[in-house]
């Protein structure tokens, strides 16, 4: 199945101004020693070569970005699919924080992974200096990390809806937004990055939480790729993921081989056990073959259908957002 065009049109232009007002911002340019990115100190904004570098690494998603007009093959295409925190615990998801932006958003098993939000996001200064494209300065690299800090940024307006996905985000643990950032200054600071739309932010960004299996699975054939990120490190813990659906098999094929052998046995001892009881024995052993082999093709079918489903759902779903689209 090929790549469908892209649902958005790309803006006419990059973005000229700070997402948000001066008053409202949540890290004060002064806050931060002269001369150097807030929240890291020891990146001087004098050097443009070393400062662009790390602005690409924090913020561009390279391998999401690049699968992007694939990525409906493996979440809904909705950049507000995001739960907030006290949904993903309620979800019995254990937040796991990661400084890379390929990761972001993206869940396996009781997990997800979050990028804690950074301080110079929150900065007005450092969105109208590094950032936000002036007239004179406009490029491509500017204006393609813009927009990837706009969709990173817009997702945290999701994650934290409510006061106590704040009080979770502030935790010792996560901190995910400065301890200093109170409830109503990050209200505040929410109304506004609400105008941001899809059209503002990168690909990457058009949708919310992704599956890492999904991710893993499709990785070979869109990246060229053995996976798009390891979560098992050790041996015994890779294996172990696969002694459960190995020991069902060889249950299911044990089960069903013992009620061969039993029908063998019994149609050749037919006459010294007695005719009826030979013939309990033979139903017995093909009935116990009948409902293990109804479960293991039932399981397989269920699977086949879940699959189905969800396919039918994303390609309907495309389809109708295709319709609505320009």
């Amino acid at each position: 199945m090929g790549a469908a065009p892209h649902l958005r049109p790309e803006p006419a232009s990059p973005a000229r101004d700070p997402p948000f007002p001066l008053e409202h911002e949540l890290v004060a340019g002064n806050s931060t020693p002269a001369g150097t990115l807030p929240g890291y100190p020891q990146l001087s904004i004098g050097d443009p070569p070393q400062l662009w570098a790390f602005l690409n690494s924090e913020l561009w998603a390279t391998d999401l970005e690049a699968i992007a007009p694939r990525l409906w093959w493996m979440s809904k295409p909705d950049s507000a699919n995001i739960s907030p925190l006290h949904r993903q615990i309620i979800k019995r998801r254990t937040i796991v924080i990661t400084e890379d932006p390929r990761l972001h958003l993206v869940w396996i098993d009781n997990r997800i992974f979050i990028k804690p939000l950074p301080r110079y996001l929150l900065s007005h200064s450092s969105w109208h200096h590094h950032l936000c494209a002036e007239a004179s300065n406009a490029d491509e690299r500017r204006d393609r990390l813009a927009r990837a800090a706009l969709g990173y940024l817009r997702s945290f307006r999701y994650l934290i809806r409510y006061e106590s996905d704040l009080r979770i985000a502030q935790q010792s643990n996560l901190c995910l937004v400065p301890l200093d950032v109170s409830w109503a200054q990050f209200s505040r600071f929410a109304l506004d990055i609400a105008s941001i739309v899809d059209d503002d932010v990168s690909p990457r960004y058009y949708f919310g939480e992704i599956r890492l299996t999904r991710l893993n699975f499709y990785a070979p054939f869109l990246l060229g790729k053995s996976h798009y990120q390891r979560v098992e490190y050790q041996y015994a813990s890779y294996f172990a993921r696969s002694y459960a659906p190995l020991l069902f098999v060889i249950g299911v094929t044990s089960v069903i081989l013992a009620a061969l052998q039993v029908a063998v046995a019994v149609d050749q001892d037919q006459v010294k056990s007695g005719r009826v009881i030979a013939s309990l024995g033979l139903w017995l052993s093909v009935t116990v073959m009948v409902i293990f082999c109804s479960l293991f093709f039932g399981l397989a079918i269920l699977l086949v259908y879940k699959i189905a489903k969800e396919w039918h759902f994303a390609v309907r779903h495309r389809r109708r957002l295709l319709k609505s689209g320009p």
